[in-house]
């Protein structure tokens, strides 16, 4: 009874909205100047916040479609994303001379049943695959002719992946939004959004067991997409309405998705403005891990010798006038390689090569070694970006010394343990 009492106000809620953004139109199919394509992507999985059909922008866009007689397409996400309804929301000439009344009533209902569709949809299979998802509803949209004006994707979830080329289970919420861009380019991932607007609803809205994002996190999450869509030649908007639900929601039923391990500390890649100090007495740059990538001290293959030798130093020299200006500052450096074997070969190399930066800090810079620490953790690092390979971007981004203040918790921790 509760769910068609919500059916019941929902059509009064969108006829009601109808007649009131089309109260002076003009019925006359000359006079149409749109024909929008909308495809919904709907993840009601375990561990992302429900979607809420009453959010503005899908009901409003439901409309404008039904009205406008547009195309609508609704993709389910699960860890298998699939096409779950294909409107055609066109009607036969005939049919359009009727009273505007009538028109406004039929688009009224018509939307009102895509929005049970929406409430309706339930994942089938294990994880969550928004990628593939994004890719299926772009294809759908692009299937269709040029008579529709525009192509929307409305993309209902956390955005939290757990499955398929943007799986985050492999720590890509560590990585620079372009590094990721990079190896979905690589792979030949990236879907076709070329003339495509995709607005996003509820991005990081997770629920238990998923651990809560941080703001930075979830900014980061914002940016990945943000920089994903825009290189697949689509425009990103990012909507601030979170999807919230009245009625509790049972998810033991659902299919499992697996939990993202959230990092506490994600390196951000070293450039001079990061050792821009504040007015704050203690104030650290490197209270947050910084990161030389192998783009900025590149060593010799398997080998913990520079490639280029001046230009390291001259890449490191601004970090040793930083310590000489803050001499209460102490460093932990933090080898990391390739791959995701962490064996002896591994460890020892890792080792060597932030054991070389801090002999060009201390030998070469003058820094006093008992003011650096190293350790050497193969592909163990908790930013270490999972099935990366050995070769492209993530591989590229793996190969780093990462820079600490030695007295955080994060090296503290990884001093005691390793």
């Amino acid at each position: 009874m509760k769910k068609i009492t919500k059916l019941t106000c929902t059509f009064a809620v969108m006829a009601a909205a109808l007649f009131a953004l089309t109260g002076c139109s003009n019925p006359d199919p000359s006079a149409e100047t749109s024909k929008p394509a909308v495809a919904y992507v709907i993840s009601n999985t375990a561990n992302s916040k429900p979607v809420d059909s009453s959010a503005p922008l899908i009901q409003d866009t439901m409309l404008d479609a039904t009205m406008n007689y547009g195309y609508s397409f609704i993709v389910r996400v699960d860890g298998d994303p699939a096409l779950v309804s294909a409107e055609d929301l066109n009607i036969d000439e005939q049919y359009k001379t009727a009273s505007k009344e009538r028109l406004k009533r039929d688009a009224a209902s018509k939307a009102s049943n895509l929005l049970q569709i929406v409430d309706g949809v339930t994942p089938l299979n294990p994880e969550a695959d928004y990628l593939a998802a994004i890719r299926l509803s772009a294809s759908s949209l692009r299937s269709l002719d040029s008579s529709y004006t525009s192509r929307t994707i409305i993309c209902c979830g956390s955005g939290l992946s757990t499955s398929g080329y943007l799986n985050f289970r492999n720590n890509l919420l560590s990585a620079e939004p372009q590094v990721i861009v990079d190896m979905l380019k690589e792979r030949e991932a990236l879907p076709d959004l070329s003339g495509i607007t995709v607005y996003f609803l509820g991005m990081a809205q997770v629920e238990a067991p998923q651990e809560k994002l941080t703001p930075k996190q979830s900014n980061n999450l914002t940016s990945i997409w943000k920089a994903v869509v825009e290189a697949s030649g689509g425009e990103f908007v990012s909507n601030d309405y979170i999807a919230v639900s009245d009625e509790t929601r049972t998810t033991d039923s659902l299919p499992s998705v697996s939990v993202v391990d959230i990092p506490s500390d994600t390196p951000i890649v070293f450039d001079t403005d990061v050792l821009e100090q504040t007015d704050a007495e203690e104030s650290n740059a490197f209270d947050e891990p910084v990161a030389l990538e192998e783009s900025q001290v590149e060593f010799v293959a398997d080998e913990a010798a520079y490639r280029n030798p001046e230009a390291a130093l001259e890449t490191i020299r601004p970090i040793a006038d930083y310590l000489a200006e803050h001499e209460s500052v102490s460093l932990l450096l933090v080898g990391s390689t390739a791959g995701d074997i962490t064996d002896e070969s591994a460890l020892r190399l890792s080792q060597a090569r932030a054991d070389a930066v801090k002999k060009t800090l201390c030998d070469d810079l003058g820094i006093d070694e008992s003011r650096i620490h190293t350790l050497g953790m193969g592909s163990s690092a908790p930013w270490h970006i999972s099935n990366g390979g050995y070769d492209g971007a993530a591989a590229s981004r793996n190969r780093s010394v990462t820079l600490i203040s030695a007295d955080t918790e994060l090296a503290q921790s990884l001093m005691n343990n390793h």
